[in-house]
């Protein structure tokens, strides 16, 4: 898909998330939302992790936004952008099978559903002390798993392999070779 059918794609977001913004009692705080739709509609069609990231975290954000805009609690804003973030890694593993870096978005959204679950709760002192624990616990075991094996060397011959013969006009002793009329 063309960067043309991506920008068509966004904007068709942006004109549906204004004509539901003119139509309903929410505002224009549903464009991020629908922006976010219209990265994953994007990355469902060309299959790009680069629209995905955007795709994920603008939804969530979006969501969260809307959320407390109708009267939902502040935490939704964090809650919904730590989602946006877990579900880049979900949708990666789910669709691409886990390829090499589907984890780093655990980090903040980990970080982000923690604090915003904490604080929706009513146990702030939890993310005080939770965080920093996960990501001090993260770090060692990344510092502790095994290193990568070391791939042997390849070695290259000193004096190059001839190649194939080409075939040639010269008389060989070889009947097989010789060319039949």
């Amino acid at each position: 898909m063309g960067p043309s059918r991506v920008l068509g794609l966004l904007l068709i977001a942006l004109g549906a998330a204004l004509l539901v913004a003119m139509t309903t009692g929410i505002g224009g705080e549903i464009v991020v939302l629908m922006l976010g739709g219209g990265f994953l509609i994007a990355y469902v069609a060309t299959r790009s992790y680069g629209l995905l990231i955007p795709g994920a975290i603008l939804t969530g954000l979006g969501t969260g936004i809307v959320v407390t805009s109708q009267g939902g609690p502040d935490e939704a804003v964090v809650l919904g952008l730590g989602a946006g973030f877990l579900a880049i890694a979900v949708v990666d593993v789910v669709v691409d099978g886990a390829r090499g870096g589907w984890w780093w978005p655990l980090i903040p959204g980990g970080v982000l559903t923690t604090v915003g679950a904490s604080t929706l709760v009513g146990a702030q002192h939890i993310g005080r002390y939770v965080v920093p624990a996960v990501l001090i616990a993260i770090g060692v075991v990344l510092l502790l798993r095994g290193r990568p094996k070391r791939r042997e060397a390849v070695r290259l011959d000193p004096q190059p392999r001839p190649e194939a013969s080409e075939p040639t006009d010269e008389p060989t002793d070889d009947p097989a070779a010789t060319p039949r009329a």
